[in-house]
C-alpha cells in the first residue's frame, strides 16, 4: 500500500492545471503495474474518483460550483444559415468559454421552456428538441468509447441469477453491460459476481441500437436471441466508459 497520506494524494491531483506536478500516463500505469492495490492506484482506475478530481465549474442553472464531470458542458457556434449562435453540447475536452448545467434530464427541459435564454444570457439560441438530442449524444457517445477497445478486452458473463453474474476468473468489472431484452430499468446499481459486490450493471437495449447489439453478438459468435453480460474490466483505460454510463444514469433518472 502507498504511505503517502490521503490528503497529499488528494492535493496532488488538484494541480492538474501545473504539469511538472502532473504523472505521466506511462508513470501512472507503471504505478499501477507495481502496486495495483495502492490506494493511488486505485484512485486512477476509479471513475468516481476521476469525476471528483476534475476541474471546478459553475453551474449557470443553480450558481453553484461542481466538479465539471458532473456537468453538461454547452458550446455556441455561430450558424451562417440562420444568422445564430446556436449552443449545442460538448462531452470531450474542449477549449474557449462554455457553459455548464446539472447533468439531468429535468434540467434541460427547464431550459427548453425558456430558461435557456437566461442561463446562456441571451447569447444563444437552444434547439426545441434539445432534450432528445442531448440523450441522443450521451447514448451514442458510450457505443464509441466502448468501440475504442478490443472487444477481447471485455469479459463474456453468464447469468447466474437475476443479479448475479458467473465469470471466468477473477477480475474485478467498473461495471456489467446487460443485453437482456426482459429488463426495464437502465441501471441497477447490485449487481455481483463471485468476487465483487455492489457491481453497477446497464441495461444496454436501453442505450445502444438493436443494429449495434446485434453486431456485437456477431463479433463474439453468440446467437442473437442468447442472454449476453459483459464485463468492463476495471483499469486506467476503462474509466472514461464508466463515465459515460454513469452520465446517461444521471441523465434518466
Amino acid at each position: 500500500m502507498s504511505k503517502r497520506p490521503l490528503s497529499a494524494i488528494i492535493k496532488d491531483w488538484h494541480k492538474r492545471s501545473i504539469r511538472e506536478n502532473r504523472k505521466s500516463p506511462n508513470q501512472i500505469r507503471k504505478l499501477i503495474r507495481q502496486d495495483p492495490d495502492a490506494l493511488e492506484a486505485k484512485l486512477y482506475t476509479n471513475p468516481y474518483a476521476a469525476i471528483l478530481a476534475s476541474p471546478l465549474r459553475k453551474c449557470s442553472f443553480h450558481s453553484r460550483i461542481f466538479p465539471s464531470k458532473l456537468l453538461l458542458r454547452f458550446g455556441l457556434a455561430w450558424h451562417p444559415e440562420t444568422n445564430r449562435n446556436w449552443a449545442f453540447p460538448t462531452l470531450r475536452k474542449t477549449t474557449g468559454f462554455g457553459y455548464y448545467v446539472n447533468f439531468k434530464k429535468e434540467i434541460l427541459q427547464v431550459l427548453q421552456k425558456g430558461a435557456y435564454q437566461a442561463t446562456f444570457r441571451g447569447a444563444a439560441t437552444y434547439r426545441s428538441d434539445m432534450v432528445e438530442h442531448v440523450q441522443d449524444v450521451l447514448f451514442r457517445q458510450t457505443h464509441t468509447e466502448f468501440c475504442k477497445h478490443p472487444i477481447q478486452m471485455y469479459d463474456t458473463l453468464e447469468p447466474v441469477t437475476a443479479k448475479h453474474w458467473k465469470s471466468k476468473g477473477s477480475a474485478e468489472y467498473q461495471c456489467i453491460l446487460s443485453f437482456d431484452t426482459t429488463k426495464i430499468t437502465l441501471c441497477e446499481l447490485d449487481h455481483q459476481t463471485e468476487t465483487q459486490q455492489h457491481v453497477p450493471c446497464y441495461n444496454m437495449h436501453r442505450i445502444w441500437s438493436p443494429e449495434d447489439m446485434d453486431r456485437l453478438k456477431s463479433q463474439l459468435n453468440i446467437p442473437k436471441n442468447t442472454p449476453l453480460g459483459l464485463g468492463v474490466p476495471k483499469s486506467i483505460d476503462t474509466v472514461q466508459l464508466a463515465i459515460d454510463l454513469w452520465h446517461c444514469r444521471q441523465f434518466i433518472k
